[in-house]
C-alpha cells in the first residue's frame, strides 16, 4: 500500500518495476520519475526512509531499488513532495516541503555518490515557504527556479531563483488577488528566460 514504480507498454500492458515496502526504501512517491540514457529511473518519496522523512531513489532496469539519500527531516530537509531534475554531471536537484532550519523546506542537491547539499533553506517569511509539487527549472548558468505555495509578502507564495552560491531572489511574490496565489507546482522556462506556471487560487 505504499506505491509502485510502473511501466506501461504501447499495448497498454502494465509492469510493476518496483513496489515500495513503506520502510527504509521509501513510501508514497507523489512526484513522477526521470530517466537516464541507460534506462534507470530516479524519483522521490514523501515518506519512508531511515527517518520516515522521505528518500531520493533509483530503480534500475532490472527493478532493483537503491536509496540515494534518506532525509532526516532536520536541517537537511524532509518530505520531498516534488520531483527531480538532473544535470549533465549526474547531480540531482529538488525541493522538500518540510525540514530545514525553519521547517519551511529546502532546495537541495544530491550528487552521484549520494551526498546531499542544502542549497537554500526557506525561512517561511518573505522568501517563501513550503515548495510543494515543484520540479525545478535550471538554466545554463546553474541557477534554479521554482515556486513556494506559501510565504512571501502576502503569504500567497512566491516565484524564486537560487543561484549557484545559494543566494535566493524572490522574482515575484503573489498577493492572492488578481495576480493569483498559492502556486503548488513548478515552472517551465523558455529560450529567453521567461518563466511560466500556474497558481491554485487567486485570479
Amino acid at each position: 500500500g505504499a506505491g509502485v514504480v510502473f511501466k506501461i507498454d504501447t499495448s497498454g500492458n502494465e509492469t510493476v518495476l518496483y513496489t515500495f515496502t513503506g520502510g527504509s526504501d521509501g513510501s508514497y512517491p507523489d512526484a513522477g520519475v526521470i530517466r537516464d540514457t541507460a534506462g534507470n529511473l530516479y524519483g522521490t518519496t514523501v515518506q519512508g526512509g531511515a527517518s520516515g522523512a522521505g528518500v531520493v531513489f533509483k530503480v534500475d532496469k532490472a527493478g532493483n531499488e537503491t536509496v540515494l539519500y534518506a532525509f532526516t527531516g532536520g536541517a537537511d530537509g524532509g518530505f520531498p513532495v516534488g520531483g527531480l531534475i538532473r544535470d549533465s554531471a549526474g547531480n540531482f536537484y529538488g525541493t522538500t516541503n518540510g525540514g530545514g532550519a525553519s521547517g519551511a523546506g529546502v532546495v537541495f542537491k544530491v550528487d552521484k555518490a549520494g551526498n546531499e547539499t542544502v542549497l537554500y533553506t526557506f525561512t517561511g517569511g518573505a522568501d517563501g515557504a513550503y515548495p510543494d509539487w515543484v520540479v525545478l527549472a535550471r538554466d545554463s548558468g546553474g541557477n534554479l527556479y521554482g515556486t513556494t505555495a506559501n510565504g512571501g509578502a502576502s503569504n500567497a507564495g512566491v516565484v524564486f531563483k537560487v543561484d549557484k552560491s545559494g543566494t535566493e531572489t524572490v522574482l515575484h511574490s503573489f498577493t492572492g488577488g488578481i495576480d493569483g496565489g498559492n502556486p503548488y507546482v513548478g515552472l517551465v522556462r523558455d529560450s529567453v528566460g521567461k518563466l511560466y506556471g500556474t497558481t491554485a487560487f487567486g485570479g
